[in-house]
């Protein structure tokens, strides 16, 4: 496949890996089980409908979640409506009189010691709020439903969870995982932490804040991706992950115009799920994006390099070479 360097890290593979069919509208957010080097499975985000434009707040996608599969991580392709035991049980039982439930979103996949599968996503109701979903099963084929990992914390200013990165390393039997929440007009880092992955996570604070950061590239959203295996990437003592951030919108008439959507780098404490440092600078931009180059997950190929999978504007997988050595220069010499 024919590729473009973008910069001393990425390498972009110019074909998309992931492709809408027959009368889907777009296809997003890839997510891969990691347990198998022979045959790559894993699960993504089909845009049934798309009701709004994209770059305007206010859009509503309505989503089903499919399984996908790949010989050598570079072409993948569909295979058909993932299905999971119960699970409209438990959107019934959380949705409440006059929201709008509008399908499964955005797919974490990780694996217990067991071999098991857990599977996050996001369970959206429009006037409601967002829920973490969690569903457990020995393969992908067989996922049985468990109430949502977490819920809306709107007593602590939190409307919803969405976007996990799990991290690595467990610490004193449980493990300080980053997902991405509500908070007023920004979506921020949250630190959650949990003792059991399958059942309910405890809301511990937010990790970072797009006011904080001081820089452009991610002052209105952060949303974590996933971290890098530390024997790919780390710093220290400390983990190194991917997390997407979005600029500041702008108001046009009575129209909110979102602003360009990018993967940057931190760096993580998963012992006390602080977040010490985040590039001042994004990692990259896709050159075809108009305004959403959003990293999904990371497939570590080598002891230096990795495949990183992201979708644009929303709408198809592509899929970039990291090389940890360029990664690594742009990690700060101190903290």
């Amino acid at each position: 496949m024919k590729t473009r360097r973008l910069n001393s890290a990425v390498t972009m593979f110019k074909n998309p890996v992931l492709e809408r069919i027959e009368n889907q509208e777009h296809i997003m957010a890839l997510a891969v089980d990691k347990s198998s080097r022979r045959k790559l499975y894993g699960l993504a985000r089909v845009i049934v409908r798309r009701e709004g434009d994209v770059n305007i707040a206010g859009y509503i996608d309505r989503s089903q979640l499919y399984h996908v599969k790949s010989d050598d991580g570079l072409k993948w392709e569909q295979v058909g409506k993932l299905e999971i035991k119960g699970i409209d049980k438990i959107v019934d039982k959380y949705k409440k009189k006059g929201s709008d439930f509008i399908g499964l979103e955005d797919p974490d996949i990780w694996i217990d010691e067991g071999g098991n599968r857990h599977v996050y996503f996001t369970i959206p109701f429009i006037g409601q709020g967002l829920y973490l979903g969690h569903a457990k099963g020995n393969s992908l084929d067989n996922l049985i439903a468990t109430d949502p990992v977490l819920k809306p914390e709107f007593m602590k200013g939190i409307s919803g969870f969405k976007e996990v990165a799990i991290s690595p390393i467990e610490y004193r039997g449980s493990r300080i995982n980053l997902t991405e929440a509500g908070n007023g007009d920004n979506s921020v880092i949250a630190a959650v932490k949990s003792k059991d992955m399958g059942k309910k996570w405890e809301y511990l604070k937010i990790a970072l804040h797009p006011k904080d950061t001081g820089y452009k590239w991610c002052a209105e959203h952060l949303s974590p991706c996933t971290f890098f295996p530390p024997n790919f990437l780390s710093y220290g003592q400390l983990l190194v992950g991917i997390v997407n951030g979005r600029e500041k919108s702008i108001q046009r008439k009575d129209e909110t115009i979102y602003k360009k959507f990018r993967p940057g780098l931190i760096v993580y404490d998963y012992k006390t799920g602080e977040i010490p440092w985040i590039s001042e600078e994004p990692l990259f931009e896709d050159p075809k994006a108009k305004a959403i180059t959003f990293a999904s997950d990371f497939l570590q190929e080598t002891e230096d390099e990795g495949i990183l999978y992201a979708h644009i504007d929303d709408s198809f997988v592509r899929a970039y070479k990291l090389n940890a050595k360029g990664l690594r220069k742009r990690l700060p010499e101190k903290i």
